[in-house]
Parts: C-alpha cells; sequence; structure tokens
C-alpha cells in the first residue's frame, strides 16, 4: 500500500472512530439504565433542595443521554481535534514496530479494541470527562483569554458549575461500581475464550500467510521474480475465514489446533532461515510477528492445561495475552503520536 493510501486508510479508521464511540456509549448506558434512575431517586429523596436544579425533565435527560454526550465527548472532541494527526500517528506505527504488515496492525489493533471496549472506556471515561472539563476551562480562560491575570483560580469556579451535572453521573456509576465492575468482569469472562479464539485464527492465518511470503522471497532472492505481497495478503485472508469457519461452531477445534501447531513449527524454521539466508530486510520474523506467535504459543499451552485435572480456568491466560497485545498497540500509539507533527518523517 503507498504512504498516500496508508493515511487515508488511516483517516477513515479515525472517522470510525467518531462515529463507534458515541454507539458504545448508547449501548453501555441502556446497560445500565436501571443503576441511574435508582441513584437519582435516592439522592432527591434525600436532598430535596436539589429538586429546582434537578426537575424530572433533567432526570430523564441524565439517565438517557448523560453517559453517551459526558463520557463520549472527551474521547470524539479529542478525535475531532486532532484528527490529522493521530491519522498520521498510526501511518507512523509502522516506523514504530518496523516495517509492520496491514494484517499485523489489524491483529494488534483488535486486541486494542477488545481492551478498550471492556476495561479502558467503562472505567476510564468516567474521571477523564471530570479532568477534561477542567482542562478545558483552565486553557480556555487562562491561556486564551488572560482571565488569570485576575485570580490565578478563577478558572476554578466555571470548571466546577459545568461540572455538577456531568458529576452527577459520574457519582452514579462510581456508586454502582462494585455491581457495574462485576457485570463486566462477567461479560469479559463469557466471551474471552471467543476473543482469544479470534486473536488465534488471526495469528495462525498471519502466520501461514509469512511462511509462503518467506517463499516467495526466497524463490526472488535468486530468479530475480517480484513478490506479490498482495497475493499473501488475500491468502492470509482466505486462511483466516476457513479458520473462522471450523473454530467456532466447535466441530474443527481439533483440526485448528492441528494447524496451531504446523503454524508454530513453520514459524520458528522461517526464523532459522531467514537469519541463515540473510532475508531479515522486512523484519517479519521480529518485533511485530512476536505476540502473533506468542498467541499460538500459549493455546499450545492451554490446550495442555486442559489435560490436567486440577486446572479448569484457562481465561485468566487468555486475558493476558489480549490485554499484553493491546497495550503494545497503546505503547506505539503514544510513541507515534509524540512524533506524529515531525514533518522530517513525511
Amino acid at each position: 500500500m503507498s504512504d498516500q493510501g496508508e493515511l487515508m486508510l488511516n483517516r477513515l479508521i479515525v472517522l470510525l472512530q467518531v462515529v463507534a464511540i458515541p454507539i458504545y456509549f448508547i449501548f453501555f448506558s441502556v446497560r445500565f439504565r436501571d443503576q441511574r434512575f435508582a441513584f437519582f431517586d435516592t439522592l432527591l429523596s434525600r436532598a430535596e433542595w436539589l429538586r429546582p436544579v434537578l426537575p424530572e425533565w433533567m432526570v430523564l435527560f441524565l439517565v438517557n443521554a448523560g453517559i453517551p454526550i459526558f463520557f463520549s465527548l472527551p474521547w470524539v472532541l479529542g478525535t475531532v481535534l486532532r484528527a490529522t494527526k493521530i491519522a498520521n500517528a498510526y501511518t507512523l506505527m509502522g516506523r514504530a514496530l518496523g516495517k509492520v504488515r496491514i494484517d499485523q496492525k489489524i491483529f494488534y489493533g483488535l486486541n486494542a479494541a477488545f481492551t478498550l471496549v471492556f476495561f479502558i472506556f467503562p472505567f476510564a471515561s468516567p474521571i477523564i470527562t471530570i479532568i477534561g472539563i477542567f482542562v478545558v476551562m483552565k486553557i480556555l480562560l487562562v491561556d486564551k483569554l488572560k482571565v488569570g491575570k485576575v485570580s490565578k483560580l478563577i478558572w476554578i469556579i466555571p470548571s466546577l458549575l459545568l461540572s455538577f451535572y456531568p458529576g452527577l453521573i459520574v457519582v452514579a456509576f462510581y456508586i454502582n461500581y462494585s455491581t457495574l465492575l462485576q457485570t463486566i468482569i462477567d461479560g469479559w469472562n463469557s466471551t474471552v475464550a471467543i476473543i482469544f479464539g479470534i486473536g488465534l485464527c488471526l495469528a495462525i492465518a498471519i502466520t501461514l500467510g509469512n511462511f509462503f511470503l518467506f517463499l516467495f522471497e526466497g524463490r526472488a532472492k535468486y530468479s530475480n521474480v517480484p513478490v506479490n505481497e498482495g497475493f499473501i495478503l488475500f491468502l492470509k485472508g482466505i486462511f483466516l475465514g476457513i479458520l473462522l469457519l471450523l473454530y467456532f461452531p466447535g466441530e474443527g477445534v481439533d483440526f485448528v489446533n492441528i494447524v496451531n501447531y504446523i503454524a508454530v513449527a513453520f514459524a520458528f524454521f522461517e526464523m532459522i532461515m531467514r537469519k541463515r539466508h540473510n532475508l531479515n530486510s522486512d523484519q517479519s520474523a521480529g518485533r511485530g510477528i512476536i505476540m502473533v506467535l506468542v498467541f499460538s504459543l500459549v493455546n499450545m499451552l492451554i490446550n495442555y492445561l486442559d489435560t490436567l485435572p486440577n486446572f479448569h480456568d484457562t481465561g485468566i491466560i487468555q486475558t493476558i495475552v489480549v490485554a499484553i497485545s493491546g497495550l503494545i498497540f497503546f505503547g506505539l500509539f503514544a510513541a507515534s503520536y509524540k512524533y506524529a507533527d515531525d514533518e522530517e518523517l513525511f
């Protein structure tokens, strides 16, 4: 993919973020609507003096629209204001890992998305909302309008006023924190096997595709026949589709596990042969492929642990692997974002 085409794709991803984040918080809000009604009923019964500022229509607004608006606003606003820089950061992520192909970026991005949806968005968004209000007011009043010349702390008063209604939603959220946390953990535990299965199928498909790429690169080294990376990417897509169809109905899990063993053997053979024949120019056996290989190795470990009579909880291992892959993505994005405005990189 050309640099221009990759940049356009990354801008499309940024646009999808702007749309997907509010949709996520709408579903999240609907799931916990009853807890917020209970909070406001209790609050108004104990503090009658709040009724003038919390009429029925405002309570309905906060219960039904509070989370989608207040919790998604910092993410959406930050994405819109820094859209170009975020798109450029995605472009630079390949350089942070080396020459990493689009399929590996999808692998890391997919695990990062799962981590965001289940852990970061639910628990970080409330406090980010309140902090964001204070930061924005300080920037507007002190840095832009120079109100700070009158009093360095005068910006705190409008910040407190603006954060009143979002603050109620945040309090309602954290009061029910234990219930919400347990619900999200239960949701994660019920889906982590599916999430890991998707990551595993993608990891196997990438590993098999990379092995075929290695064979083509070896041929190109001696015959000057160009390598068709587009065909390899298409082949990985075919592998992924077949593996998913086999894995999730359940009947083909054993076959996928066998393919997993073969893919791991291919990966180690590729690493050895690339080193021996000096075919490491694209670093496909290097940093970018490490977590892809880890998924396959962990699946082998889980298959072994399942044979032990006293070991039944493999979910924690799957969770750790998914989380590490997601954190690698976030770390790469942070590093890329830091240098995204450096014109020398373009």
